[in-house]
């Protein structure tokens, strides 16, 4: 099996990336294994260098790692879906990395040599269609989609690690400050498997396939990767005294287990859903990566992703 490692050279500023291609060639040449190592050039060149990639191979098994952030992960997966013959890793280089958060179990995501022995595990997706940034696309979304405050964050976020010395999950903490103080909602229908279940101003919708986003915060701690369903979650527009009772335990995974939650955070799984926005167009956080949308279409693909774990060497 021949192994592609794709590396985003912007991923968590570009650092290190000359020692990542030692090693990976290192490891490589001691293991005996096929490797090649590709640079991206710009936003989506990994998407397309995965889709020519995966149908050069004409079904020979291959693994293509990506070295990157969460949204570099998103653009090698919607670049080889559909191709059985890949599997899809990850060295996480960027700054949230939330996806392989997801797989406590693992080795060392870090570690060429771990990739390299790891095995493939079938992993969900959540298909999404609709008109997105102008025009009618169908795209898979790894982790997780953020609307709302969450969205909203990420964008604040994106901007804060433009400046010197604020990256990761210090962007992310001083992106929901902002947000707060701001406290926006959105206003949304929900057609959940062919059933409206809300219609509604909220502060916050996440549809989700992982359990983290925002660089290690435990949003859904109920969801599973591999359970054959998405898992949705509304927060309701709650005042900033309850919000910041309330943000402790969300970060830390353990909001569901206060009493009388219910009234505020609702969750539920399903396999498809149509998000309506009541004002034509909405900002559509997939995998980190901000989009703009209209009304868009979600649907679990069980099983979709053979996805590299790494082995514990």
């Amino acid at each position: 099996m021949r192994n592609y490692f794709i590396i985003n050279p912007a991923a968590g500023q570009g650092k290190g990336i000359n020692k990542l291609k030692n090693e990976i060639k290192q490891v490589s040449h001691d293991l005996g294994l096929e490797s090649s190592i590709y640079i991206t050039k710009s936003i989506h060149d990994g998407e397309k260098y995965a889709r020519y990639t995966a149908e050069k191979l004409e079904g020979d098994k291959a693994r293509f790692i990506v070295c990157g952030g969460d949204g570099t992960v998103n653009e090698v997966v919607n670049g080889c879906f559909g191709f059985d013959n890949i599997s899809v890793g990850v060295m996480p280089i960027g700054t949230g990395n939330d996806w392989v958060r997801n797989f406590p179990e693992a080795g060392d995501f870090m570690s060429a040599k771990a990739q390299l022995l790891g095995q493939a595990r079938d992993v969900d997706l959540i298909k999404y269609s609709g008109i997105i940034d102008g025009k009618h696309q169908e795209r898979y979304c790894v982790n997780m989609f953020n609307i709302g405050f969450d969205c909203n964050t990420v964008a604040a976020a994106a901007e804060l690690k433009k400046k010197p010395f604020i990256a990761g999950s210090m962007a992310y903490m001083l992106g929901i400050l902002i947000e707060f103080i701001k406290k926006d909602t959105i206003g949304i229908k929900l057609v959940c498997d062919g059933e409206t279940i809300l219609e509604d101003d909220v502060l916050l919708c996440s549809i989700s396939n992982g359990s983290f986003c925002g660089g290690g915060v435990h949003t859904m701690p109920q969801a599973s990767i591999d359970d054959g369903l998405f898992d949705l979650s509304t927060i309701q527009n709650v005042s900033r005294r309850e919000f910041l009772k309330l943000f402790p335990s969300y970060k830390a995974g353990t909001h569901l287990q206060i009493p009388g939650i219910e009234d505020v955070i609702k969750v539920s799984k399903h396999k498809s859903l149509t998000l309506v926005p009541k004002n034509g167009t909405f900002l559509l956080c997939a995998d980190g990566e901000i989009t703009t949308a209209e009304t868009v279409d979600f649907e679990i693909e069980p099983k979709a992703l053979k996805f590299n774990v790494p082995a514990k060497v």
